[in-house]
């Protein structure tokens, strides 16, 4: 979601995966103490936080996104381009 919206408050970040406060602060501190996001008091409202990648985050999600594109276009790889078409619109259709 970071990639996508940029930082966000931790609640919105909880909201927006559909994750409890609770589960959403240990997902969040786990992966600050990896080194891959960063949490900051909100300038706005000192009760908040604001969470963000850090470049080592953007480098992991980047990463994981072109291993995505390349398992995508190794699964498509044997269907002609009509049969792509139809795959891709059944999937959008269940979800």
């Amino acid at each position: 979601r970071l990639g996508e919206d940029g930082p966000m408050s931790q609640n919105m970040l909880g909201r927006s995966v559909a994750m409890d406060g609770a589960t959403t602060k240990g997902v969040v501190d786990r992966l600050a103490a990896r080194g891959l996001l960063r949490t900051d008091r909100d300038l706005e409202d000192r009760r908040r936080y604001v969470i963000s990648l850090t470049p080592k985050g953007i480098d992991i999600l980047n990463h994981a996104i072109d291993r995505a594109k390349e398992v995508t276009r190794t699964t498509l790889a044997p269907l002609k381009p009509a049969e792509r078409k139809t795959l891709i619109k059944l999937l959008k259709k269940i979800g």
